[in-house]
């Protein structure tokens, strides 16, 4: 996981796009478009946006923790492995 990006001294801590972006670990060109889709899937609209033509839209950055954490995990919807990696059911022993 990254470093969280640096705060706004804005009331609250806001982030910009291009921050979320680096905080979920989107990289490359379409960094930017990625992290706005996830953020619509998570249902977080932009707080507000920075001044000017090309400003970016400003998320809060608690919301943008707490939906990232609250993300499943990788796996068979929360099965255990046993030693060697295999997964475990109710059966095994």
């Amino acid at each position: 996981m990254t470093a969280d990006p640096p705060s706004s001294p804005a009331s609250g801590e806001l982030w910009t796009v291009s921050a979320v972006a680096a905080y979920l670990g989107f990289t490359g060109e379409s960094a930017t478009g990625s992290a706005r889709r996830q953020l619509s899937r998570w249902g977080i609209a932009a707080h507000s946006r920075e001044p000017g033509r090309s400003g970016q839209s400003l998320y809060l950055a608690a919301q943008v923790r707490a939906a990232h954490e609250a993300r499943p995990g990788r796996g068979r919807h929360g099965a255990s492995r046993a030693e060697g990696g295999r997964f475990t059911t109710s059966t095994d022993d």
